[in-house]
């Protein structure tokens, strides 16, 4: 199935903007970590920010694309945006303002259960026992997500600030972001580097049916057609209600208000999208002090799996497209560049894990994110003490349409797999959690195996949201139907 040029545009004008950019523009921001006092304040404040036009649709920062028609640049918005504001619910959200799952077609098990609850867990980091900070289950789940952003030269609305929102009905906890992790919005494609220094946002997917942007124009030049296919993925799996991989409209869930619930709003979920975060500390002294220790030369990039400034590892010699235009299988099948347990190469292992290129880069394609974060910063900070390598961890942001399928399958089967790529007993070297596990290096010229690796990142906070189109956002806002 495909959508036609109209239904995107329609679409366009419903999808969050967070599908279609990052906001790297946007340097300043927070994250607000919300619990519901009042719903019927909080509907009001929801109605507020939707009449402020904070929330940008899609269509203000990407144009829509339609196969066999010419590729254009994905700049098509009239003015450059200042601020904007992402807003998304957990199950627990939804239940505290008065909804409920439609019965003819509720929200997926993972969603209504929760990231937090303990036998996730145990199931996606071995580890149910460390607190969290906040979480989306029990009486104490974070019930909003909200991303507001603000260019440098900008006055944030009042109607978010964190001081006022007990007036609305709202509880608040505030994470920081990092300024200084970005770079200026001065350079024509601003990037971003995560704690440890590398750079960060890269090898993202280009979903079908939203137009290139500069960047990925220029990436189809370099990278060439084939290995720029690579990295398109159908829309669907990323926003509902559209095609996906498996040429099915993806999973649309309904909602309805618990005090009317034979009038559901069955297609609440159509242009919606599943947010998978996770707010993830980072251990950077640690990770500095296993590399003034470590015997292998550049143990951090080969971890890793890129070089600081973003070259594969796996790319072939004197490669211009080292960046994004390789394939594991084809280019480094043996490891010898890019370890095969290395954090990028369990994170999108491209055409690695079928017999050939074609089968691994279609078997990949199922289990694609889309990543959002950014840098937090721990409260006080200030932009002179907010330096790289200086940010506390990443805010981790991935959409995706099935989160068992995509999040949790990575999460479980490539991020914390012991048997990933041939290795055993083996997890991501950056993310793992096992007390003692190893990590192999090939070639030197013969392999290594280092053992007893200390952790270099902590999970401190998570939970599922659920990312609404306008439409059903408003529907939020509305609020239950009178009696009359």
């Amino acid at each position: 199935m495909s959508d036609t040029l109209s239904g995107l545009e329609e679409a366009f004008d419903d999808i969050q903007a967070l599908v279609g950019t990052g906001f790297t523009r946007l340097r300043r921001g927070h994250y607000l970590l919300l619990q519901v006092d009042d719903a019927a304040r909080v509907r009001c404040w929801l109605a507020g920010l939707l009449a402020q036009g904070l929330v940008h649709a899609l269509d203000a920062v990407r144009r829509p694309h339609v196969a066999g028609q010419a590729a254009a640049p994905a700049e098509g918005q009239k003015t450059r945006l200042t601020e904007s504001v992402t807003v998304a619910f957990s199950h627990a959200g939804l239940s505290a303002l008065g909804l409920a799952d439609a019965e003819a077609n509720p929200f997926p098990s993972a969603f209504r259960g929760g990231m937090a609850e303990p036998v996730r867990r145990e199931l996606l980091d071995g580890d149910a026992v460390s607190p969290w900070r906040w979480g989306d289950v029990d009486t104490e789940a974070v019930h909003l997500l909200v991303a507001h952003f603000w260019a440098d030269e900008a006055t944030p609305s009042r109607h978010l600030d964190p001081a006022l929102l007990a007036d609305w009905g709202l509880r608040a906890h505030v994470v920081a972001t990092c300024p200084a992790s970005i770079d200026p919005p001065t350079q024509p494609e601003p990037g971003s580097r995560e704690p440890f220094g590398f750079r960060d946002g890269l090898s993202q997917p280009v979903p079908e049916g939203i137009a290139w942007s500069q960047a990925e124009i220029r990436a189809r030049r370099q990278a060439g057609k084939a290995l720029f296919d690579d990295r398109r993925v159908a829309l669907g799996e990323f926003v509902l209600g559209h095609a996906n991989e498996y040429r099915e409209a993806a999973y649309c869930p309904g909602l309805a208000w618990a005090s009317a619930p034979s009038r559901p709003f069955a297609r609440f979920g159509r242009n919606g999208s599943y947010m998978a975060v996770r707010q993830i500390a980072q251990h950077v002294d640690v990770l500095r002090a296993f590399e003034a220790t470590c015997p292998v030369p550049d143990i951090a990039e080969r971890m890793m799996g890129r070089r600081r400034d973003g070259r594969s590892l796996a790319a072939l010699g004197g490669s211009q497209t080292g960046l994004d235009g390789f394939r594991y299988l084809q280019d480094d099948a043996d490891g010898f560049g890019c370890p095969r347990g290395a954090h990028v190469r369990r994170a999108n292992p491209r055409d690695a894990l079928s017999g050939s290129p074609q089968e691994g880069v279609a078997s990949a394609r199922l289990h694609r994110l889309l990543r959002r974060g950014r840098v937090y910063a721990e409260a006080g900070a200030t932009e002179s003490t907010c330096e790289i390598g200086q940010g506390q961890g990443l805010m981790f942001i991935a959409l995706n349409a099935d989160l068992d399928r995509q999040f949790e399958f990575i999460q479980r089967s490539w991020i914390g797999g012991p048997r990933f790529g041939g290795l055993h007993d083996e997890e991501d070297p950056i993310l793992g959690t096992a007390p003692g596990r190893g990590f192999t290096v090939q070639g030197l010229p013969v392999g290594l195996r280092i053992g007893g690796l200390p952790r270099f990142t902590t999970v401190v906070g998570g939970g599922y949201f659920f990312l609404p189109g306008l439409a059903a956002l408003a529907f939020i806002a509305a609020g239950p139907p009178s009696s009359a």
